[in-house]
């Protein structure tokens, strides 16, 4: 009996603590030189924020600086 209560009160103390685990993971800001005017031809994809895959991060900043809310790198590779 013990055992079985010491057990549910385990499984309860984990349940609380794992709380919303589906928060957003945004992604990461991608690294830009201000000074650049144009992109190498190299295709290395990256899934922005926006669900838009990028050739490049080069051309993610490209776009960013057409943008007032910046895109963000969700992962590398297509989405």
């Amino acid at each position: 009996m013990k055992v079985a209560v010491l057990f549910l009160l385990s499984a309860l103390a984990l349940l609380s603590l794992a709380g919303n685990t589906t928060a957003k993971a945004v992604g990461r800001k991608a690294n830009c030189n201000a000074a650049m005017v144009g992109c190498p031809r190299v295709y290395d994809p990256v899934c922005g924020s926006d669900g838009i895959t990028y050739a490049s991060e080069c051309s993610l900043c490209f776009e960013n600086r057409k943008r007032m809310d910046p895109v963000l790198i969700r992962k590398s590779g297509p989405c």
